[in-house]
């Protein structure tokens, strides 16, 4: 563009701007999440973790494919000259989200009602209950469900900025959400548990806080627009050809909707755990109630003692499969969760560039950039993940302070360390294969990863002396499956030859040897009167060390990898003084 501010940021430009407002983000949802399951133990964020699992997939379906369609589209047309397509792009993704964002905020409320009320049908003479969940879901959910409509209207800027290539507005935007949700969430979860003593409605403020930091962020995209549209003008020329409406929706939905079946498919995983694993851990509890009495006594003694607080009963039938849930997902999945998280921007960024390299027929440069993705998404995931397998009860310690949840997150942490790696890598992957027209192929490999998840609930939930801890090993199944057919199906359709000795087996074992590292220094100060807290920091940073010390020795940074940082020269002579790229 001629007359505009607009700077295209090139693949790893675009992923370091995201990765450090991602990382900031993060930063802030840990001083949300860490204090906030301190406060609300596993009870309340069983509460919490059960509105926020039914929303996920109802945001899915409103518009997870959207921002990832509007992108490609802008930077396809931006990249043939067509601006006035560009423009019109975005008023029509706008009044589609609004749309779709306004009907599935309705059904949300209505499934709210279903599932936690006493609703039920009678069908050829059988009675068919929809209570899916207790009474004490509801407030949360009727909290969050207003972030549906805001989160459509983020969707749509997102996407027409990162198909310009300015990664900045998305991770601003974020940051925004973060903080409102920290400001908003904990101060809301604390002043109603000191009020009520409710557990339920303390969850509902927490998700309540989520819905005005998405409003906060979508404010901020609307102002940034604004001043977008004043400051930079698009070259439009007499003779350019300009798409009708219908055909930009048309093309929009054949891009869109196949990711958000894919998307749909992963989050209604979620959905599924919700509903799946406390129905299978009450049926394990009725073939063997001593089993559960005895192995979780501590916990449920600790239970106990805060609904009697709360001036509530507890019933190890009714409310420990919650309880259990909230352990999960409140303490070992939130932390599993950094490692995709982080990654994702690299495929959020990957997509302009790639769809711009796929429209121009620069294939040198579609397989250059995704040989990189490849590449960093590894050198993220596999320490982090090596982190979370050799240390999962150190990091819980670092972080949450109930002791007797800790007991019963550790072991799912530790498997969902694996899944981390698979996660990690798979992510991007799926961004990958969208940037260049591949949308069926994720939505196939998801769905069959989230079959291989459901059996493995069913079966390994359902069975008393596994219980609990079959849930991370579906996940974990359901990632590797995702990851390694991403990956067959990435390399057969770019025809890219990936380097694995570079890319794969050089970062793992700098990562085994940080994971060794983090495990035996947490053995050796297990032996001292060192705190748990101290402990950990001190394995994880010996872990840090030993990881970046290998990185160097066994030279995975090459000199294109850094070239294509933010300063890449000067980073790379740096790094070159030090002898830890080649």
């Amino acid at each position: 563009m001629d007359k505009t501010k607009k700077t295209r940021q090139t693949f790893l430009e675009g992923s370091f701007v995201l990765l450090i407002a991602i990382a900031i983000a993060k930063v802030l949802g840990a001083i949300f999440r860490i204090p906030l399951t301190n406060l609300l133990s596993s009870r309340g964020m069983g509460y919490y973790a059960t509105a926020y699992d039914l929303f996920l997939p109802i945001y899915t379906v409103a518009m997870a494919g959207f921002p990832v369609a509007v992108s490609r589209l802008v930077a396809e047309r931006a990249a043939k000259g067509r601006y006035k397509d560009v423009k019109k792009i975005l008023k029509v993704s706008l009044i589609t989200l609004l749309i779709t964002g306004t009907v599935c905020f309705f059904v949300m409320l209505l499934l709210a009602v279903l599932f936690t009320g006493n609703t039920a049908f009678t069908v050829f003479g059988k009675r068919i209950s929809l209570h899916i969940f207790g009474k004490g879901v509801l407030p949360g959910i009727l909290a969050i469900a207003p972030s549906i409509i805001f989160c459509a209207v983020l969707s749509a800027y997102r996407g027409f900025f990162e198909g310009l290539g300015d990664m900045r507005p998305t991770g601003i935007s974020q940051v925004i959400e973060a903080l409102g949700k920290l400001g908003f969430g904990l101060i809301f979860a604390y002043l109603i548990l000191s009020k009520t003593g409710s557990y339920s409605l303390a969850a509902a403020g927490a998700l309540l806080g989520v819905t005005l930091g998405c409003a906060a962020g979508t404010v901020y995209l609307i102002i940034k627009h604004k001043r977008f549209s004043k400051e930079n003008t698009f070259p439009y020329s007499e003779d350019e050809t300009e798409d009708t409406k219908k055909q930009i929706l048309k093309t929009l939905a054949i891009i869109a909707i196949p990711i958000v079946l894919g998307s749909f498919v992963t989050n209604v995983t979620s959905l599924i755990d919700v509903m799946m694993v406390q129905k299978r851990l009450t049926s394990a509890i009725q073939k063997s109630p001593e089993f559960f009495e005895s192995t979780y006594k501590a916990f449920i003694t600790a239970e106990r003692g805060m609904a009697a607080r709360s001036g509530a009963g507890y019933s190890v039938l009714k409310d420990l499969p919650n309880s259990l849930y909230g352990c999960h997902r409140g303490f070992a999945f939130s932390i599993f969760n950094l490692v995709p998280m982080i990654t994702t921007s690299l495929g959020i960024s990957a997509i302009p560039v790639l769809a711009t390299a796929f429209t121009m027929r620069d294939n040198e440069n579609v397989k250059s950039n995704i040989q990189t993705m490849i590449k960093t998404a590894a050198i993220i995931a596999l320490p982090c993940g090596m982190g979370i397998i050799a240390v999962p009860s150190g990091i819980l310690n670092l972080l949450f302070d109930d002791t007797v949840s800790i007991a019963v997150a550790e072991y799912n942490l530790r498997i969902l360390g694996i899944a981390a790696i698979f996660a990690g890598i798979s992510v991007p992957l799926v961004n990958m294969l969208q940037a260049i027209g591949k949308e069926r192929i994720p939505l196939i490999n998801i769905a069959i990863g989230a079959a291989i998840k459901i059996i493995l609930n069913y079966v390994l939930i359902g069975t008393p002396y596994i219980n609990i801890k079959g849930v991370p090993i579906g996940t974990c199944a359901f990632y590797a499956f995702v990851c390694i057919s991403n990956l067959l199906c990435l390399i057969k359709y770019c025809g890219v030859k990936i380097d694995f000795v570079s890319v794969i087996i050089k970062p793992l074992g700098a990562a085994a040897l940080c994971g060794a590292a983090a495990y035996f220094t947490s053995v050796l100060l297990a032996k001292t009167h060192t705190g748990l807290k101290v402990q950990a920091l001190i394995s994880i940073a010996a872990g840090v060390v030993v990881y970046l010390l290998f990185i160097a020795l066994f030279k995975v940074l090459g000199r294109e990898d850094v070239l294509t940082l933010p300063a890449g020269e000067k980073v790379y002579s740096a790094l070159k003084r030090l002898k830890i790229v080649k």
